[in-house]
Parts: C-alpha cells; structure tokens; sequence
C-alpha cells in the first residue's frame, strides 16, 4: 500500500520592515513603492509596479523612516516634501497611533 506524503507547508512570504527590521510576513507590512515614473506612494495591495520597500503597521517606524532617510535610502530616490506629507497622512489615516 503507497504511504502518503505529508503535505508540505504553504511558503508565506517574509519581508523586513526598512525602519525597525524585523522580519515578518509579506502580508502584515505596508509596501512604499517608488514607480518607473518616479512617484513615491504607499501601496497596500503591494501589487504596483516599481522598487518597493516595507514598513510595519506602527506610526513609530513610519515617523523614524521619513525622520532618518531610511525610506529614501531603500527606494534610492529623494522624497519630496509633498510625498513625505502624503506619506504622513496616509501613515495617520491607516495605521493610527499603536500600530
């Protein structure tokens, strides 16, 4: 009699945080995309084409990645000073004060 094969665990995907870099699921992290065009916004489909770059769902890694550059060090492009204020509101809208 054929022994059947255990099934194999599904892959979930893992992603560091740009920020505070923890590592975690793909599906519990915000995605920054910078598009071909140059735009920088927030992509939570994080299926827009472009470079992209994680943060976590916590208002302090957003605060520390716009303060100290570490977004525009991972998407290698300068924010702006609307994109950073478009950032910021969505980050207030989106992810509220305790993540």
């Amino acid at each position: 009699m054929p022994t059947k094969t255990p099934l194999r665990p599904k892959h979930v995907p893992s992603r560091s945080c740009v920020s505070c870099d923890t590592t975690t699921a793909k599906r519990t992290l915000v995605r920054v995309v910078r598009t071909p065009e140059g735009q920088i916004l927030p992509d939570p489909s994080g299926k827009q084409p472009g470079r992209g770059a994680y943060l976590c769902a916590d208002s302090q890694c957003w605060d520390r990645a716009l303060k100290k550059g570490r977004l525009e060090r991972s998407l290698r492009a300068k924010l702006s000073p609307e994109e950073m204020d478009g950032l910021r509101s969505f980050a207030h809208d989106h992810i509220g004060e305790g993540g």
